[in-house]
């Protein structure tokens, strides 16, 4: 509820401020425009979410919902735990560096990486883990002991962002990038026997 009694649909608001961050950019887009394309105030947007960094945050966790919904069916699909955990982080990497999630990084226009946006690790991380155990549930293989569900879910979450942000030359193939992540991330998150 607003001050005045009227409830507002936070929907609306991400909504409008998703449609507004992908048409002119992070740093062009102003609570402003957002409250005039959702049909509210900015003093509504200040109350309902926060300010334009807040605003960011909760289109991107929404965004990343909905990625992971999308992805988990084929998540779930994999012959084993370790193979569902490759195409989580690759999967990720490429929706980063080219898709939806590009707004973790605040990037300012198509083709440019900022820096991520304050705050994102720790919800991120959360959605991640759920995931995790999900797919831990389900497929065949465990996490080691002691592996914490949000904490590798953070550590999958680095993994795609640096394989985001680094570049390297000439580019890591599809076939590459697994391999690295096969040989050097599994191993800290799952037991993997050898071939």
């Amino acid at each position: 509820m607003s001050r005045r009694g009227i409830a507002v649909d936070k929907g609306l608001i991400l909504d409008a401020a998703e449609r507004i961050f992908f048409l002119r950019g992070v740093s062009a887009t102003s609570l402003e425009a957002v409250a005039a394309a959702a049909g509210v105030t900015r003093p509504t947007i200040y109350r309902n979410i926060g300010n334009r960094d807040a605003l960011l945050l909760a289109v991107l966790v929404r965004l990343t919902e909905r990625f992971l919904e999308r992805l988990k069916p084929r998540l779930l699909a994999a012959e084993d735990l370790p193979e569902a955990i490759v195409l989580l982080i690759e999967t990720t990497a490429m929706s980063a560096s080219r898709d939806e999630l590009n707004l973790i990084f605040g990037a300012e226009d198509e083709g440019q990486t900022g820096l991520p946006i304050p705050g994102v690790l720790a919800p991120l991380s959360e959605l991640f883990g759920r995931v995790l155990k999900e797919m831990e549930e389900h497929l065949p293989g465990t996490l080691r002991s002691g592996v914490d569900y949000k904490e590798a879910g953070e550590w999958i979450i680095r993994l795609a962002i640096s394989f985001t942000t680094i570049e390297v030359a000439p580019p890591h193939s599809s076939a590459k990038s697994k391999r690295l992540i096969r040989t050097y991330a599994l191993p800290a998150l799952v037991f993997v026997p050898e071939h």
